[in-house]
């Protein structure tokens, strides 16, 4: 090839170059700003979402500030017996301050609630007492005070030994309540979507 055909393949070469190279920092230029207004249209999508859930919330604790009000009045009872042991001497102390002498028979065993977090567990208690009119009637009148979140299942009068005494039977169940564990749920991370089912890539 002669000198001005070496400088035509040249310059043809320098044209190829500087056009692939325009298309490429266009290409670029193009990706770059579809990128920023996709982060920009994914900000403001959660921006009004973080505004929406505000509004929520806020409608959410003025409908419910009566429910949870009545939750921190209870919640004194509720901490007050945690256990069975708890239970049982709640009862006992009761039975010991009101002067009842005589419990003919008495049963305390625990019942599971399958599901149930926030009451796992409840105890029955099935007594026989036999006492005073005044002692008998004040002691469970004592014991829907000393455990109010208590459901009494059955309560049934007769008449005691002598005239002035009464004979109770009375089944009742205290509720075990496990707030904490509820609480630690909610501090839990959310489960991670899972990958099943996505194609997988081979190299």
């Amino acid at each position: 090839m002669n000198p001005k055909q070496i400088a035509c393949v040249v310059l043809l070469l320098i044209i190829g170059a500087m056009t692939y190279t325009a298309q490429m920092i266009h290409k670029k230029v193009t990706t770059t700003r579809t990128e920023a207004e996709d982060a920009e249209t994914a900000a403001v999508t959660a921006e009004n979402e973080r505004s929406t859930a505000e509004i929520e919330t806020a409608v959410f604790k003025t409908e419910t500030d009566d429910i949870r009000r009545f939750l921190r009045s209870w919640l004194p009872a509720i901490d007050h017996v945690q256990t069975q042991q708890e239970a049982e001497q709640t009862i006992e102390l009761s039975l010991r301050e009101r002067g009842i002498n005589l419990v003919r028979s008495r049963k305390t065993e625990p019942k599971q609630a399958a599901g149930n977090k926030i009451i796992p567990k409840s105890i029955v208690t099935t007594l026989t007492i036999e006492e005073e009119f005044a002692k008998v009637l004040n002691w469970l009148g004592d014991i829907e005070r000393r455990l109010p979140t208590a459901r009494m299942k059955v309560v049934q009068i007769t008449g005691g030994s002598t005239g002035a005494q009464l004979k109770m039977d009375v089944s009742f169940e205290t509720p075990i309540f496990d707030l904490a564990s509820v609480d630690a749920d909610k501090k839990k991370p959310a489960p991670k979507p899972s990958s099943a089912g996505k194609p997988t890539t081979k190299s």
